[in-house]
């Protein structure tokens, strides 16, 4: 009789341990089709067990200023020179092909395009190789668990990317403090205050940032805005060939199919509006779609408190520097779009 009740209960009891698996499997399964992306089952575990630990990642191109200044200021000449040196070489160029002879002095004009010519080259040139590297750093994160496109923490397995992002900052920073430079010695030729503002606000930016290893993602959609930046390096020589009557603008129009043209001056007039046009298109996608959606995303995840394990400090300057960045772009997007429909001031240039 006792025997009978004992293996009784054992039957219930494997029972009761079958029922648990099969129920539980289920809902595995069950979560894992309603979800297309697995790891999100283990951010929520993470989540109800608190937010994962920061950690430094010491790799090849960290930034550590505070703990090795040396270090820090030699990859910084580094990274200067890699634009610097081009820079150098291009306008030696210019000045052997252009300079008038010697005895004779410079125009205005042929002063402006040999001093600053070697700038917009080598802005064009880091827009295009920050702009690519971006896209790539953008789609490594794009799938990444949520933490990892914030900061390095205990979760973090894709090491390579954290080297790549680095990189990419010390490129970007070496680039923005060189660049500096030359537009506080040549000002306002390449650029006025709101120029200088943004280069100060993007410095501190990579510091506080590069030095802290956080704000990965967002450091992606930045860099990308940079797209827009070959069109003013296009814009700008155009110029420059209109001033020097180049009858290669008049092949360029026509080529294009941008009316049948007669003098430089119109086909420099065309080809400025058909490369403003495109210039809009590109800056409104890069610098009002791309980095709105951005400063959305990292808002809505700030609010959540998924940033608590980020020291407060540069959190919230660099999180500032953003919406400043933001600002910047609205309004020169204001400034261009009310240009281009004549509203404004511009109304009554052309009245």
């Amino acid at each position: 009789m006792g025997v009978g009740v004992i293996n009784k209960a054992r039957l219930a009891l494997k029972l009761a341990k079958t029922h648990l698996l099969v129920t539980s499997t289920f809902s595995s399964i069950r979560l894992r089709a309603l979800d297309p992306f697995p790891f999100r089952v283990g951010l929520t575990r993470i989540r109800a067990m608190g937010l994962p630990k920061r950690l430094r990642h010491d790799g090849p191109f960290s930034m550590d200023l505070l703990h090795d200044p040396r270090g820090w200021s030699l990859s910084l000449l580094k990274n200067a020179l890699v634009w610097e040196i081009p820079r150098q070489c291009i306008t030696f160029f210019v000045k052997s092909r252009c300079a008038p002879p010697k005895g004779v002095a410079p125009t205005p004009k042929q002063k402006e395009f040999m001093d600053c010519a070697s700038s917009y080259v080598v802005s064009a040139v880091h827009a295009v190789v920050t702009t690519g590297l971006g896209i790539r750093i953008m789609a490594t994160l794009w799938n990444a668990p949520t933490y990892d496109k914030f900061y390095v923490n205990e979760f973090t397995t894709d090491f390579a990317v954290v080297d790549l992002i680095e990189r990419t900052n010390w490129l970007f920073f070496g680039y923005m403090m060189d660049d500096l430079a030359h537009v506080l010695v040549q000002y306002p030729k390449l650029g006025k205050m709101d120029m200088v503002a943004h280069h100060l606000v993007f410095i501190t930016a990579a510091v506080l940032a590069g030095g802290a290893q956080i704000y990965m993602f967002q450091f992606s959609w930045l860099i990308v805005g940079e797209a827009s930046t070959p069109l003013l390096t296009v814009k700008w020589f155009m110029r420059q060939a209109s001033s020097a009557n180049s009858p290669a603008l008049v092949r360029v129009a026509t080529a294009l199919r941008l009316g049948n043209h007669t003098t430089c001056a119109s086909a420099a007039a065309a080809l400025e509006l058909f490369v403003a046009k495109i210039f809009i298109v590109v800056f409104f996608l890069v610098r009002v779609v791309a980095y709105g959606g951005g400063l959305a995303h990292t808002a809505r995840h700030m609010w959540r408190g998924d940033f608590r394990e980020i020291p407060t400090t540069p959190t919230h300057v660099v999180f500032g520097i953003i919406l400043a960045g933001a600002g910047l772009n609205a309004m020169w997007f204001r400034l261009m779009m009310m240009k281009a429909l004549g509203l404004g001031k511009y109304r009554a240039k052309t009245e």
